[in-house]
């Protein structure tokens, strides 16, 4: 269980494809291609996950896998972090794409501005703060 984010594009006719995955994770040299994913849960124990065309980054905050599905053409991450979501931002900005959660809402640049705001109201440009935004400034 967990909450997924996935690079998708806005048209469903334009599906990412596994070609142009694969050739951003050989352009990215923070990726390597994998085949399946290991964790240890303990001293004699370790779970190993199928992950077809995933990719691994390797940051220096840790090593994430990105999950291809094929069939669907998006690029999945379970409980990503705010470092995450700025490295999925980017690899959507390249692959002409957008970062959408579960529940449809948007992760871009005005997310990566203002994490604590509320991801679904991030596409509104008039600049406007909820009521309960007391705190922020209009000052830009």
């Amino acid at each position: 269980m967990g909450y997924e984010l996935n690079i998708k594009r806005e048209e469903e006719s334009q599906k990412i494809s596994k070609e142009e995955w694969s050739e951003y994770i050989k352009s990215d040299s923070q990726f390597e291609p994998i085949e399946e994913f290991s964790a240890e849960l303990n001293e004699n124990e370790t779970l190993i996950v199928s992950t077809p065309n995933a990719g691994l980054w390797k940051s220096n905050k840790g090593e994430v896998p990105f999950t291809f599905y094929e069939e669907y053409g998006e690029i999945t991450v379970k409980n990503p972090d705010n470092w995450i979501i700025e490295k999925m931002v980017s690899i959507a900005n390249d692959l002409n794409a957008v970062v959408e959660g579960e529940e449809g809402e948007r992760y871009d640049e005005n997310y990566l501005k203002d994490p604590f705001s509320n991801p679904s109201d991030n596409n509104s440009s008039n600049g406007e703060k909820k009521w309960w935004q007391f705190w922020k400034s209009n000052i830009c």
